[in-house]
């Protein structure tokens, strides 16, 4: 364990809280060095561009990742900040897509520290973008077919193998009882076929070209081998959950994507328990934000997947009208 930079309540086998000064994360060494302007020119000075102005934060998860961006004279690129027991099977998934001709932003540079610098997506985020439904999941079922034929050696950490931790966090969450003993009554056996998957795939990691083709997808730090259906369930899940977030009139497309992909990939072994999983994801996380209402209603479409319905839009009718939808990190 590396050396907390702050301070440590509890101890350090049970700690109850970290603490530390931004950036100084401990779990994130790399994080301190690009997120000053200086060092970020001297870092991409290695690689032969001139930093343009300063990092800038996208997001950021403590202890666990940072993603920054810098404009340089080459164009925009990408600093993902990572765990450095996570930086091999990062750069090793982007290494093994790009052969599998699944199309995504080149890898620049990387450190053992846990830094990779990455070329901007080609294309236009799929969240920006006016798609039909039917089309956008016939490019989704083409990108899945590639991802299956990369050689990924190391496994997903998906939402099956988080059932347990899941199902610990959703105890205290009304509407949560015996959710998930229909889940694992419908889960897939721990010895099923497992395939190359990208972990957390959802319209707000895709992009696509002007004629409507996926010109990349991102995060391939997720990827790994995993059932066949986690990339569907996750799919499946983002949609509604950002449909649970987009206000009227536009969430009726979202929910039109919705339906459209669990419709599609219903019969897939496991989606179901997949789904319902990742909506109960999502319950904690609407929970934790102080949001019991949505929270209820998720569990409830999770209830809905379980039996075989869809999730139509009449789900959203009790969501504030005014929220918004958030498509790039539900899960």
């Amino acid at each position: 364990m590396r050396v907390e930079t702050g301070m440590l309540r509890g101890t350090p086998e049970s700690p109850e809280a970290r603490i530390w000064l931004h950036p100084a994360d401990p779990h994130l060494p790399a994080l301190a060095p690009v997120a000053f302007d200086h060092a970020a020119e001297s870092l991409l000075a290695r690689l032969g561009l001139t930093a343009q102005e300063a990092p800038a934060f996208v997001a950021y998860r403590p202890g666990r990742r940072g993603v920054l961006r810098v404009r340089t004279d080459a164009g925009t690129v990408w600093l993902k900040v990572v765990r450095p027991s996570r930086i091999e099977r990062t750069v090793e998934a982007h290494a093994a897509l790009a052969a599998a001709g699944v199309p995504g932003p080149a890898v620049l540079g990387w450190s053992a520290e846990g830094l990779i610098v990455l070329e901007t997506a080609s294309g236009t985020p799929a969240t920006d973008v006016e798609w039909r439904a039917g089309a956008l999941l016939d490019e989704v079922d083409r990108l899945r077919a590639r991802i299956r034929g990369a050689s990924l050696p190391r496994p997903v950490r998906g939402v099956a193998v988080r059932q347990d931790w899941y199902e610990r966090l959703a105890s205290g969450l009304p509407g949560a009882v015996g959710l998930s003993d229909r889940i694992r009554a419908v889960m897939p056996a721990p010895d099923a076929e497992v395939v190359a998957v990208h972990g957390d795939l959802h319209f707000g990691q895709l992009f696509l070209a002007e004629d409507g083709t996926i010109s990349a997808v991102i995060d391939a730090d997720t990827a790994g081998t995993g059932l066949p259906a986690e990339d569907a369930a996750a799919f499946i899940a983002h949609a509604i959950a950002s449909a649970l977030l987009t206000s009227q009139p536009n969430d009726a497309r979202v929910w039109a994507l919705a339906d459209a992909a669990q419709t599609r990939w219903d019969e897939e072994p496991g989606v179901r328990a997949l789904t319902a999983t990742h909506l109960v994801g999502h319950a904690i996380g609407a929970s934790d934000a102080g949001d019991p209402v949505r929270a209820q209603t998720l569990l409830g479409v999770a209830r809905t997947v379980l039996d075989g319905g869809l999730p139509r839009r009449g789900a959203s009718s009790r969501i504030p009208k005014n929220a918004l939808m958030n498509s790039l990190d539900c899960s």
